[in-house]
């Protein structure tokens, strides 16, 4: 730049930090609201980072009520992509699997503290012993090989124990490309004005008597807006620091590295087969078919496991590494008696954002214009239409006056006759040590 030359400056009625599926989602919404946005993201495109690694898993058992109201009002916009996109231009996009979910008993985790939630929205569910489960799924062993435990411990390899029940229901499976998802919403939202600003970082936030007044990037370009939003996944805390933000929280995202793992189906557990999502309380992994012939594996982070912790979110390694691999494939084998696990480690490395109670921040700050939808904790891809609206109403009810200590508001579900009680989703809650992992 010329000595004389002056930084570029622009200006926007909001700035979204963040162009994974919340992100996208959040500025389609404020687009719709008539709103000028610019979402700035550190990555190559939209989606790139942790919701590209998700696995996209669309699921209703929550332990919280108003966390299955919102899972279920957005499985209405995951089965009816083009309805909630409203675009018809943006070429490919995303297949919603059906799959179902079986939900296998833990012995730390009551059962009805998910199906009395489920009974209560009007999900129909099925509560099964393990005669029926073996039935239903053959490839299944419905027996108790828990409580959760390391492959290096005897604990581990105990004798199967008593008969495992457990309960299905029909409204689950998965988005078949988690990264396309957000492409299709970005689409959406620059249809309706966004602009996305890619390879572009925050540098500093802007603020002016007590307000957020905008950006300033870290080539120096300034970005005037009198809303804010951070929705930058792993690194929304370095921005909340950055911002000036955390004192007031008694929540906050810390980045967590995640593996998941892929590897051959066995026979009989494929998509075409009625294979299911599985959640398996007892063993501490969930699994889903993939494809046509493929297993995907992942951790529910059962309390035997230590959690590794990342300090820089732009520094973790992003391959599968070989003692997680074990751990979660042995699980899943010991849970499918057929299933043959390679010796290599096959699968990614991805950070989770990630609360003390494994339950999202959707809320303002303390920093009058500066909102938050952070702290995703590995369970939050599914709720993105829903993040979408909730955040855009929260901005419209701060920007009219609303104050900042005020008590959240509630919203309306989209398709549903429920309200949605966003005192969940606080920065201020209190936290609920009893929601202790990425099922919450």
């Amino acid at each position: 730049m010329s000595p004389l030359a002056q930084p570029a400056h622009e200006t926007a009625d909001a700035v979204v930090v963040g162009a994974g599926i919340l992100g996208a989602a959040i500025a389609l919404e404020l687009g719709r609201a008539g709103r000028k946005v610019v979402v700035v993201d550190a990555g190559p495109g939209p989606g790139a980072g942790s919701t590209g690694a998700s696995s996209a898993i669309v699921r209703m058992h929550y332990s919280r009520r108003d966390s299955v109201v919102a899972a279920l009002d957005c499985y209405h916009d995951w089965l009816s992509w083009s309805d909630y996109l409203e675009f018809e231009g943006t070429g490919a996009t995303i297949r919603f699997i059906h799959t179902g979910a079986l939900v296998l008993d833990g012995a730390d985790t009551p059962r009805r503290a998910f199906t009395d939630h489920l009974a209560a929205v009007g999900i129909n569910y099925r509560e099964l012993d393990a005669t029926h489960i073996e039935e239903l799924f053959p490839s299944l062993d419905a027996r108790t090989f828990g409580p959760p435990a390391t492959p290096g411990s005897d604990d581990f390899w105990r004798a199967a124990g008593a008969p495992l029940g457990g309960f299905y229901y029909d409204a689950a499976g998965y988005i078949d490309d988690p990264q396309l998802a957000a492409r299709n919403i970005c689409a959406s939202a620059t249809y309706r004005g966004a602009r996305f600003r890619f390879r572009d970082t925050v540098a500093a936030v802007l603020q002016h008597s007590g307000r957020a007044t905008g950006v300033r990037l870290l080539s120096g370009e300034t970005i005037s807006s009198p809303v804010i939003l951070n929705a930058a996944g792993p690194a929304s805390d370095a921005l909340n620091k950055l911002a000036g933000v955390t004192d007031d929280m008694s929540v906050r995202g810390r980045p967590l590295r995640t593996e998941t793992h892929e590897i051959s189906a066995p026979p009989g557990f494929t998509t075409d087969e009625g294979a299911p999502f599985v959640t398996d309380l007892d063993m501490g992994v969930a699994f889903r078919p993939h494809g046509r012939d493929r297993l995907h594996i992942s951790s529910i982070e059962p309390q035997c496991d230590a959690l590794e912790w990342i300090d820089d979110p732009w520094q973790f390694n992003n391959a599968a590494t070989q003692q997680p691999y074990v751990r979660h494939t042995l699980r899943v084998a010991r849970r499918m008696p057929a299933l043959k696990v390679p010796h290599k480690a096959s699968g990614i490395g991805a950070l989770y954002d990630v609360t003390p109670d494994w339950t999202p921040i959707f809320d303002r700050s303390m920093l009058d214009g500066f909102y938050l939808a952070c702290g995703t904790s590995g369970n939050s891809f599914k709720l993105a239409p829903m993040v979408g609206r909730a955040m855009a109403a929260i901005i419209a009810a701060s920007e009219n006056g609303l104050a900042a200590d005020s008590p959240p508001i509630s919203i309306a579900a989209a398709h549903l006759d429920e309200t949605i009680d966003l005192a969940l989703f606080s920065r201020r809650r209190r936290v609920d040590r009893e929601l202790n992992n990425v099922i919450a």
